[in-house]
């Protein structure tokens, strides 16, 4: 079942679903006048977007925690507007039969515009509202009013143009598809879809308009099918084995010499793989104003040059040596001298950067829902490729002026002892939930990472130490673990600041964790013996030498 994109619409969505019916209704045709003049292109507040559907403003204690300097992007908010106008209408269970508009079908606006249903779904992620209907067999499914069908075809006119079929096509020119397509089928050996795109490609059509009147021309006449000479189109099993073929250094020629189909079609699957590669890619930014402005690119440089710019220095391996004098420990301080080459950025390069890394999202994310995978050239997937890698690089430059943060971090979570777990381990767990904070951290919030990149390591490092630990991999059953350097071995790397407020949640987060090995009643008493529970939980109604086995038998948990 899709899931909303953007929380607060969902929440939105559960309260409407509570309003009276009529009310319910009236906020429903508001929202599919909302979700029809909204540019994808665009931001949007929150604020706006309720005022549109239900006439009233948020309160002021919401507007600071939802809307303040955040901005909802257009092509999300069509998606869950969408999703919200289906779910509530299904709460009205309005009957077809019941309503004095006319209601259309999937099928039916298909039909009307001689497309296929794919395009009538791609229609509604780009608007059409969509709502749930009970219909004359008692089954609820999706339909549109007429109405809406209408002012979607009014304000989405080039789109709909794009995608309807023959109702454009002269009689001349759907003659010259199937007589391209014909010859086509009888002697280039490919399936029908890489007939359609290069008839679809010959007259600058979309590959569903010519696949849509050659299927026509087919089910109309059975006895002079032209898909009937076309080659069965290739398993996933083919298409894999292409792909492992080029990817071994194979060429395209070759690949279609060994499986006896056209050069074309091998290209057109690794042009696929491509695609979906860059398609399947989970992309999440935080959107700005400035993104919109056409000279975005030039003033996010200028910020980027006006910020200090924070030099790159090497640790001298001396300066990075501790007690130790083995091998081991010479290898370790070179190997995290290495990974802190890099100095931490100043407030104002941090932030630029941060801008940068999110405006190059937006332009991936933008080529990307422009780009029609049926009609996409080799150069287009290559333009995709080439703004994937730049954000990529850019959040690598983030990373790695911030992995000082991580060794800070594992280092106090390296034990004296040397029975714990590698420190080679910790700094590439805390690599990995580095990663994560850089893409989840939005920079208008006004706060610096290092403080946001500490706290996820923290809940990083609670999470995966006590798993690191007792996998069965660091320390075997007798206790004889691998041994590592101590913490007073390891350079002095990391922030500067007072690490108090740090270790305090350090701390409370790994008493919190310990607490959750204990028993019910065990976990009670010992919050209750030193102070940690809540001062309105009820006492225990047991006697006091019961207390006491339990007390005894947690401290004995938990020194274990």
């Amino acid at each position: 079942m899709p899931r909303f994109r953007l929380q607060p619409l969902g929440d939105l969505a559960r309260q409407l679903a509570f309003a009276p019916t009529d009310v319910r209704a009236r906020q429903l045709d508001a929202a599919e006048l909302l979700v029809i003049e909204l540019d994808a292109e665009k931001a949007y507040p929150l604020d706006f977007l309720t005022f549109r559907i239900t006439g009233r403003r948020l309160p002021s204690s919401q507007k600071s925690d939802q809307t303040t300097g955040e901005l909802l992007v257009g092509d999300a908010i069509q998606h869950d507007l969408g999703l919200l106008i289906e779910e509530v209408s299904a709460t009205l269970n309005q009957a077809v039969a019941d309503l004095a508009e006319p209601v259309l079908t999937i099928d039916e606006v298909a039909e009307r515009f001689n497309v296929t249903s794919k395009t009538i779904q791609r229609w509604r992620r780009k608007g059409l509202p969509a709502r749930k209907f009970l219909f004359p067999d008692g089954k609820s499914r999706v339909g549109f009013f007429s109405r809406s069908v209408d002012r979607f075809l009014t304000s989405h006119r080039e789109e709909v143009e794009r995608g309807t079929n023959f109702t454009q096509l002269t009689e001349t020119e759907r003659q010259g598809i199937l007589s391209r397509a014909r010859r086509l089928a009888g002697t280039c050996n490919c399936c029908m879809h890489d007939i359609a795109r290069r008839v679809a490609r010959h007259f600058k059509r979309s590959h569903l308009t010519v696949l849509h009147v050659v299927k026509r021309h087919d089910a109309e006449n059975p006895g002079n099918s032209i898909f009937a000479m076309a080659a069965a189109p290739l398993s996933d099993g083919d298409k894999s084995r292409i792909i492992e073929s080029y990817r071994t250094g194979m060429g395209v020629r070759a690949v279609a010499k060994r499986i006896c189909r056209p050069a074309g079609t091998v290209y057109r699957v690794i042009l696929d793989e491509r695609y979906e590669r860059l398609n399947s890619r989970k992309v999440k930014f935080f959107d700005d104003p400035l993104f919109h402005q056409d000279d975005a690119k030039s003033v996010i440089h200028q910020m980027l040059a006006a910020g200090e710019l924070a030099a790159a220095t090497v640790i001298p391996l001396a300066a990075a040596g501790g007690r130790g004098s083995s091998t081991e420990g010479t290898d370790r301080n070179t190997l995290l001298a290495e990974i802190c080459r890099v100095a931490p950025m100043n407030a104002a390069r941090e932030r630029a950067m941060f801008l940068k890394l999110n405006f190059e999202k937006f332009l991936f994310v933008t080529a990307r829902r422009a780009l029609d995978p049926e009609r996409a050239m080799a150069r287009d997937v290559a333009e995709l490729e080439e703004l994937h890698k730049a954000f990529v690089e850019t959040r690598n430059q983030i990373i790695a002026a911030n992995m000082r943060l991580v060794v800070g971090v594992a280092r106090r979570h390296a034990r004296p002892t040397g029975n714990g777990v590698p420190m080679s381990d910790l700094v590439s767990e805390g690599s990995m939930v580095l990663m994560r904070a850089v893409d989840a951290f939005d920079p208008g919030k006004g706060f610096k990472f290092s403080t946001y990149g500490t706290l996820a390591l923290i809940k990083g490092y609670a999470r995966s130490v006590p798993e690191m630990l007792y996998d069965g991999r660091t320390l075997r059953s007798d206790g004889k673990g691998p041994r590592v350097g101590g913490a007073e071995s390891l350079p002095t790397l990391g922030d500067t600041r007072s690490p108090a407020p740090i270790l305090r949640l350090e701390q409370r987060d790994t008493v919190d964790r310990l607490l959750q090995r204990l028993d019910p009643d065990e976990r009670r008493v010992v919050s209750a013996h030193f102070g940690l529970g809540n001062p309105s939980d009820e006492p225990l109604s047991i006697s006091s030498k019961r207390i006491k086995q339990l007390h005894d038998s947690a401290m004995a948990k938990l020194r274990e």
